[in-house]
C-alpha cells in the first residue's frame, strides 16, 4: 500500500514540484486521483489509469477520515492520500465568499 502526503509532491506554489523521471509521473498520478475523488459535479472526471500496470482505471473515494483511497482492480496496487485538502486538485464544492 502506498501512502502520501501529497504536499510531499508539491512545491511552495502548490504546484507539482517534479519536474521529470518516476517522481513526476508519480505526483501527476496522485493529483490526477485527487481530483477524480473529489470531483462532485455531474460530469465528474474520468478515473486516472493505474501508474503501476497502466492496464485500467483505478478506484478512487473519500474515506471516513477524509483521506482519498484508491485501488487498482487490475494488479490490487492501492493507496491512501492525505493532505489534500486546499490542493490545487482539491474540487471539493467551497462555500461561495461573500464580499
Amino acid at each position: 500500500m502506498y501512502i502520501t502526503d501529497l504536499t510531499h509532491f508539491l512545491d511552495g506554489s502548490g504546484a507539482i514540484a517534479p519536474i521529470k523521471g518516476a517522481a513526476r509521473a508519480m505526483a501527476q498520478f496522485l493529483v490526477d486521483v485527487v481530483a477524480h475523488a473529489t470531483d462532485e459535479s455531474d460530469a465528474s472526471l474520468a478515473a486516472p489509469t493505474c501508474f503501476k500496470c497502466k492496464k485500467g482505471p483505478v478506484t478512487a473515494v473519500r474515506a471516513a477520515d477524509d483521506a482519498v483511497v484508491w485501488k487498482c482492480p487490475k494488479c490490487e496496487a492501492e493507496g491512501r492520500i492525505s493532505k489534500w485538502q486546499g490542493s490545487l486538485w482539491d474540487l471539493t464544492v467551497r462555500p461561495q465568499s461573500s464580499d
